[in-house]
Parts: C-alpha cells; structure tokens; sequence
C-alpha cells in the first residue's frame, strides 16, 4: 500500500494549473493507493467542495483530507460584520471536518502503522521566551493585525488569545480522546497536520519582524503531546518551507506546496509535487 501525502495546493491562487489532472497523474505515476491533501486546497467552503467533488469523479484511489486556515476563508469579509464572519468560519469548519474524507474523524490502518490527523491551529508558543502572561501581547500584534490575513476572512479582525489557544486545546483533547481509543501494539503512530508541531520546521529569514510571522504557524503544545504519545512520525504543511527535522526521537516533515513564485521550478506542478510530497509504503 501506497500512500502519498501533500499540502498547501492553493488551487484559486495556483489557477493556471488543473490540479485534477495533475493529481491524477500524479497518483498514477507514483503508483498510489491512496492520497491525503493536508489542507489549504483552496479559500473557502464551496470551492474546495467543489474541488473534492471534482477529485472524487476523476481519481481511482480514495483521497482524505485536513482542514487548514485558508479552507476557512469568508469571501467579502469585509461587507460582513465581525458575527457574521466568525459563524460562516465556523460553519465552514464544521462542514470540512464532516465529510467522510475527513482525516481527523477517519483515520487509516496499515499493517505497521495507524495514521491520524489534527487539522491544527496557532497559539504563539512559537514566540521566543514564550510565556502565558504575555499571550495577549503576543497575539495582539502588528503582523496579526495588518499583514497576516486569517484574522480578517476567519474572524473579521477581531483579536483573542485565549480563543485561538482554546483552539489548540480542543484539538489536542479531541486526538488525544481519539488516541486512547486506539490499540497500538505492534503499530506505529503517524500525524498528519495542517499547522507545524514544532518551531524548529521554521526558517529564519533577515525580514523586519519576522519573528512575528512565526507566531501563526502552529503550536509547540502538539510537539509536546506528540512526544508524550510516543509519535514516530509527523507531516505537516502551512508554512510553505518543505524540509524536515528530527527531534527528541520524532521524525518531522513539511510537504507545503505552496504558490507558484515560491516553488523551484515554476511551470511544473507535477514536478513540484513529486517534489514536496511524502509517500508511505507499508502492507495493507
């Protein structure tokens, strides 16, 4: 069994490429038995419903996917009031984490491994010197406010600590519930993430307030509670930096596709794709 995990395809951005033929390519030239799409396909609700309903007809391998901040998106935020806004956000999520291709709520078995998925979310534990104190400040930040556009199209501007670490905690409650459920002996954990697990996935760039950037890529506390589960391997996308780490006995790997301008060769999707993704071979 073949399965072959990617993130970040940015359809609507990336939309002088048909992604449904090239992932049909794609799954026919690595020869895959399933695909998981780790969230960020598209901005908002209908298109990336429209996007799986497109997959579904054209593809001859199931497919999971996660949810990520883009797939969140509100068209027009800025006719909406901030009610308004935060209840279609809301619901979008509630939707995409229904569907029957859902990750989170559907996980997958392989003889050796049990693959699991938390779409994810940031808390700013990725500030430096991070303490919980300081959390509003962190979030209540330039960046947050004027550059980074989640807080608009997810929640029309308005800027709450807590809410977003709550966030964090329910997901990591609700994989954790699912995580007990589980009987692993003899199996290997794998997640799959939309947000990074870990800090050191980053890059450090000479930008002017860069690291405030890093506050919305993910949270620490999934690291944390990766290792306390004894995860062995962990993917995830968002940041658009591909690489990998290991860290305390946990292998790390970022599969963002990303835009077009950021990639290596620009005009090749299916290159890029084979590029970026992660596949994982096991027996069935």
């Amino acid at each position: 069994m073949r399965i072959g995990f990617v993130s970040d395809l940015h359809i609507d951005f990336n939309r002088q490429y048909d992604f449904t033929a090239v992932l049909e390519q794609l799954v026919y030239d690595k020869h895959l038995d399933e695909l998981v799409l780790m969230g960020d396909s598209a901005n908002g609700l209908q298109r990336n419903l429209a996007f799986y309903d497109w997959l579904a007809a054209a593809l001859s391998v199931p497919f999971r996917t996660l949810i990520g901040n883009h797939d969140l998106y509100v068209d027009h935020p800025r006719e909406k009031s901030v009610a308004e806004i935060q209840q279609t956000s809301r619901a979008t999520y509630a939707k995409l984490d229904q569907l029957p291709t859902s990750l989170t709520r559907h996980p997958i078995e392989t003889a050796h491994w049990f693959i699991t998925g938390i779409n994810g979310w940031y808390d700013y534990t990725f500030a430096n010197h991070f303490s919980e104190d300081k959390g509003p400040r962190y979030a209540d930040n330039v960046i947050a406010k004027h550059v980074w556009p989640d807080q608009m199209y997810i929640n029309g501007n308005q800027i709450s600590y807590r809410r977003d670490r709550n966030w964090v905690t329910r997901q990591i409650f609700s994989w954790q519930h699912q995580i007990n459920q589980l009987d692993l002996t003899n199996k290997q954990l794998l997640v799959v993430s939309h947000m990074l697990p870990t800090k050191k996935l980053t890059r450090q760039m000479p930008i002017p307030l860069y690291d405030r950037f890093l506050y919305q890529l993910g949270s620490d506390r999934y690291r944390r509670v990766f290792e306390q589960n004894h995860v062995k391997l962990s993917l995830s996308g968002h940041s658009h930096m591909p690489n990998n780490v290991v860290e305390n006995g946990i292998r790390y790997r970022n599969l963002s596709l990303g835009y077009d301008f950021q990639w290596q060769n620009p005009g090749d999707a299916l290159g890029e794709l084979e590029r970026v993704m992660y596949v994982l071979e096991d027996e069935s």
